[in-house]
């Protein structure tokens, strides 16, 4: 980049500085406001094959550049991720030496997240890690979506419905710790399954077949909110369609944690 005494950052408004790597696929973003007032007319923006090669293929990376006013963060992506970046990705230049736990927290737990804060050594730095499992939560959010919806070619798993209408579904609740943003542990529903399978009405077996809570049907008749129940049943099919890839079907035991999760009677659960 060359020919450039700084980069403007205009008020009200949101500046990039970035690149792409048709070697690696991959994008690399610098923190505008160091190069703002840049001396140089040829501003030094550098990062590592490998950090560029590492984003490629997971998704993102990270990587603590020396810096005239100490380390700056670089934050490489793959192009999938380009949205997030621009939304919500910003503040991982301010994690400092934490950033290089960006990709390991792309698939924390909820567990590990809480370790990753508590194991901070300063109040600062718990601040500070705890801006970034907020800014990567998104992240890994947005990743499992894309992940799950491609899995099902997005169409609702019990209807078939697309309409952009399709939800990414955790079976295992995310507050749950056995639960997971692998796409096994996904589904793709329409809104009204979704809502009727997280309401506990609706169920779907280790065998991938559908049944309904009868507790929660009894509970909606009580209350006068079962109209078109009747409707909603007998329009389910007997087996919901899983992924045509294995390796992106649902798991048995994520299918039985799911139902346990949401207080299904013992007796049902398979």
């Amino acid at each position: 980049m060359t020919g450039v005494a700084g980069i403007p950052l205009e008020p009200g408004s949101r500046t990039l500085l970035g690149g792409w790597s048709e070697e690696f696929g991959a994008y690399s973003f610098w923190d505008p406001r160091r190069h703002a007032r840049s001396r140089s007319r040829s501003p030094s923006l550098q990062v590592t094959a490998e950090t560029l090669d590492m984003a490629g293929q997971a998704g993102i990376a990270t990587y603590l550049r020396p810096a005239d006013l100490g380390r700056e963060v670089v934050v490489a992506l793959a192009p999938a991720s380009l949205l997030w970046y621009v939304e919500h990705g910003l503040p991982l230049h301010n994690a400092e030496e934490d950033a290089l736990a960006a990709g390991e927290l792309a698939d924390a737990t909820p567990d590990e997240e809480r370790n990753f804060i508590d194991d901070s050594q300063t109040p600062s730095q718990a601040a500070r890690r705890y801006d970034l499992v907020e800014t990567m939560r998104p992240y890994r959010d947005a990743r499992f979506r894309r992940q799950v919806l491609h899995a099902y070619r997005f169409r609702c798993t019990v209807c078939r419905y697309a309409l952009k209408l399709v939800d990414a579904a955790h079976i295992v609740p995310v507050s749950f710790p056995e639960s997971t943003d692998a796409v096994t542990n996904g589904l793709a529903l329409c809104r009204l399954h979704h809502a009727a399978y997280d309401g506990g009405l609706l169920g779907i077996r280790s065998d991938f077949s559908l049944l309904i809570n009868h507790d929660v049907e009894r509970r909606l008749t009580d209350l006068r909110l079962s109209s078109g129940l009747a409707d909603f049943k007998e329009r389910l099919p007997e087996r919901i369609t899983p992924p045509m890839s294995i390796e992106a079907r649902p798991t048995p035991m994520n299918l039985i944690l799911g139902l346990r999760a949401r207080r299904w009677p013992t007796s049902l659960i398979a």
